[in-house]
């Protein structure tokens, strides 16, 4: 038996270890399919109610170009550093007096923030080691079951097949979440770990061009590179990609106004900021700022104007009425309405379309699929 079949037998043990312990008599996905990422259970070490601090505080330790997933609940706005997220992969917290648990799967590429009250229990999510499609596989340390993070739901345990409910995220540049959210916080280094926040573990894993994965891969799609980042959107049954780079090639700010089997949606799109937020373009709340609710339901199609707003404005085509990226009209008829942001999320093409076989591919080049920003 040679080396490398030795340590291959030695990450089969250690699964079937950690499934045992999970007490499963079975799981939703075969056995065989969920390994071993090297680390044990808790080997990541996740972090629970972490110091924060204020946007000014974070400038300290965060440069302007710095990845970070944000989040906002009840009005309350925080910022969750890559960089910590790449050493710890899961936080659990309370934002807006709701408790969140934000994860990421560096192999991945993947930013989810789920609602960990589940069957009205709260529970605390850890590292457990284990991996799925090269896709981080949580753990609950109340029931022990384990936790798919792309495929939202228990699947090993005795809370298999509960699904967590999806909460809104957004992934940007510090410096443009801390615009957008003047009044954010921001996960603080100071986390009582010894890790170096500014580097990243993985070498050049995250490269477009590099097609190198760490583990066995069920699917791999080829119709867009292994790497690219995409922001995926799912409804009843139709998932589509919208990659990044190809909005780029189109225009450096884009406006797509989509339809996803029959969810009408808006993806707004800044290259320079690495921002991709998806909205419901049909109002869900529509209350002005007069109190009236004018125009509750009406579906609305957007487009843009550059009036020196970071990164740019929105218009509505049906009233007039001006929008900022946090989808809330911030003039005309509509002023104080707000759209729905679609919980959904980024991930690597390769770790999207495995979990979404059939994925569609949104062009971006497409007439009638996006409204560009001129440059100036």
């Amino acid at each position: 038996m040679v080396i490398r079949d030795i340590e291959r037998l030695a990450v089969l043990v250690i699964a079937c270890l950690s499934l045992a312990a999970t007490g499963a008599a079975q799981c939703l996905i075969p056995e065989n399919l969920i390994i071993s990422g090297g680390p044990g259970k808790d080997g990541i070490p996740a972090l629970t109610n972490p110091e924060v601090v204020s946007a000014s505080a974070g400038d300290s330790f965060l440069v302007p170009d710095d990845l970070v997933l944000g989040v906002v609940v009840n009005g309350e706005a925080r910022a969750y550093p890559h960089g910590i997220l790449w050493w710890h992969e899961i936080t659990n917290d309370v934002l807006g007096g709701r408790p969140i648990v934000v994860s990421f799967c560096p192999l991945t590429g993947s930013g989810l923030v789920y609602d960990p009250v589940i069957n009205e229990q709260l529970h605390n999510f850890g590292v457990s080691g284990l991996l799925f499609d090269n896709n981080l596989i949580l753990f609950d340390r109340t029931t022990d079951s384990l936790w798919s993070q792309m495929g939202g739901q228990s699947i090993c345990g005795s809370l298999r097949g509960a699904r967590p409910s999806l909460l809104p995220v957004v992934q940007s540049t510090w410096a443009a979440w801390k615009t957008m959210h003047p009044d954010t916080t921001v996960v603080s280094f100071n986390t009582g770990f010894s890790r170096d926040y500014t580097r990243y573990p993985y070498g050049d894993y995250d490269l477009v061009d590099n097609t190198t994965l760490l583990f066995p891969q069920s699917t791999v799609d080829p119709r867009l590179p292994m790497k690219e980042t995409v922001l995926g959107i799912t409804h009843e049954g139709v998932a589509r990609a919208y990659s990044m780079s190809r909005m780029s090639t189109v225009a450096p700010r884009l406006v797509i106004n989509d339809n996803v089997n029959g969810l009408a949606v808006l993806v707004t799109f800044d290259a320079g900021s690495s921002l991709a937020v998806p909205f419901e373009r049909r109002l869900q709340q529509a209350a002005t700022s007069e109190g009236a609710s004018s125009g509750e339901g009406e579906l609305l199609e957007f487009e843009i104007i550059d009036e020196g707003m970071f990164p740019f404005k929105l218009r509505d085509r049906q009233t007039g009425s001006i929008w900022n990226l946090r989808g809330v009209a911030v003039e005309g008829p509509l002023a104080g309405a707000r759209l729905r942001q679609i919980p959904t999320f980024s991930a690597f093409w390769f770790a999207w379309s495995a979990f979404n076989l059939d994925s569609q591919i949104h062009d971006p080049a497409a007439s009638g699929g996006a409204d560009e920003a001129e440059e100036g």
